[in-house]
């Protein structure tokens, strides 16, 4: 049963490999053919030269979505780690009304925010520039949920505490004990 609602989830892919090879005037046919009649390499010797006509180098799209994607991952992992190590392990008053409202935060799709995101960016000026795709990352609050619900059932006090007694101090127990303990989850949101 679950190989055949595999099989049946890469059918896209599937047939985007295969439309690949077919010329110009298949392609154009109406309704279109799964399977490729006359397969050609014509659009792969071609794509060269239309990359070289391209306005933008692609090469300029990847830099963007390299950059982008990389900074952004790990800026939000080391962000929700820190404010996670806060509120798991911290003593402050409120911890437990601002892990209230990350947890309704979850609420919120992300397309429900798109625009008053963009407003917010473009009262900014930073519509057109890496800040408005970098910057609203930071705030997504499952992260920090996941986070902190590792935290509390993987880091004991009882760590913390040994290496406060051992003279560490809070950046060092964080960096040092807290993060290799909460691995597992650093690597899921990484991925």
């Amino acid at each position: 049963f679950l190989i055949l609602f595999g099989l049946f989830s890469i059918i896209p892919m599937v047939y985007s490999v295969i439309t690949s090879f077919k010329p110009l005037d298949e392609l154009l046919l109406y309704p279109p053919k799964f399977m490729v009649s006359r397969p050609t390499l014509e659009n792969y010797l071609n794509l060269p030269s239309l990359l070289s006509n391209l306005k933008v180098p692609l090469s300029r799209y990847i830099f963007n979505s390299v950059v982008i994607s990389f900074f952004t991952t790990f800026v939000y992992i080391y962000v929700a780690l820190m404010a996670a190590y806060a509120i798991s392990k911290g003593t402050f008053k409120g911890r437990n009304v601002i892990f209230w409202t990350v947890q309704f935060a979850l609420m919120f799709n992300a397309t429900v925010l798109t625009i008053p995101t963009y407003i917010v960016m473009a009262r900014l000026g930073w519509i057109d520039t890496y800040w408005s795709l970098i910057i609203p990352a930071f705030g997504s609050s499952l992260g920090l949920y996941l986070m902190k619900q590792f935290m509390d059932t993987n880091v004991t006090t009882a760590i913390l505490e040994s290496a406060r007694l051992d003279g560490a101090k809070e950046f060092r127990i964080f960096w040092s004990i807290a993060m290799p303990m909460v691995k597992p989850a650093w690597l899921t949101l990484i991925v």
